[in-house]
C-alpha cells in the first residue's frame, strides 16, 4: 500500500511523525567529545584571573587530536600576559588528561592584539606534542 492510499489523516499524522522523528533523530547524544572538551577547556582558561575571553578550538578524528586556543588577556604588556597564560595553562591541561596523544597550540593576546605571549615565555621548549605539554606544566612545583 502507497502512502496516497491512506486515509488522509492516517497519511498526515505518518508523514509527522516521520518529520518529527527525523528532526529529533538529529539532535541525540548531544555535544561531541571534541565540543565537551573545549568548552571544559574554556571554562577551565575563564576561571583565571586576568583573561578576558577564550576560544578554544578541538579537532579529533582519526588522525589525532588537535587542540588550538586563543586566549584573549585583559592586560596589555607581556608581563602581565605572561602571568595569566601561567595560571591558564595547568587548568587547561588538567582537562586534557584522557587525551592520549594530541597536538596543542596557545597563545595569548592583548585586548587590542598588539603583545602577544606564547609557550616559550614560561620557559616551554618543547614542541607541539599535548603529552609534553602536560608533562611541563602540570608537573612543575
Amino acid at each position: 500500500m502507497t502512502l496516497s492510499k491512506l486515509p488522509r489523516p492516517l497519511a498526515a499524522v505518518l508523514i509527522l511523525g516521520l518529520f518529527l522523528l527525523g528532526i529529533t533523530a538529529c539532535g541525540v547524544g548531544g555535544p561531541s567529545k571534541a565540543e565537551q572538551l573545549s568548552k571544559e577547556m574554556q571554562d577551565a582558561a575563564m576561571s583565571v584571573a586576568g583573561m578576558q575571553q577564550a576560544d578554544v578550538h578541538v579537532i579529533m578524528n582519526t588522525s589525532g587530536n588537535f587542540i588550538t586556543a586563543k586566549l584573549t588577556g585583559t592586560g596589555s604588556d607581556q608581563a602581565s600576559l605572561a602571568e595569566a597564560l601561567d595560571k591558564a595553562l595547568p587548568a587547561m591541561l588538567e582537562k586534557t588528561t584522557a587525551l592520549n596523544n594530541g597536538s596543542f597550540a596557545i597563545s595569548i593576546f592583548s585586548p587590542d592584539d598588539s603583545v602577544s605571549v606564547g609557550s616559550r615565555a614560561l620557559g616551554y621548549t618543547g614542541d607541539s606534542s599535548l603529552e609534553e605539554f602536560r608533562e611541563y606544566f602540570l608537573n612543575r612545583p
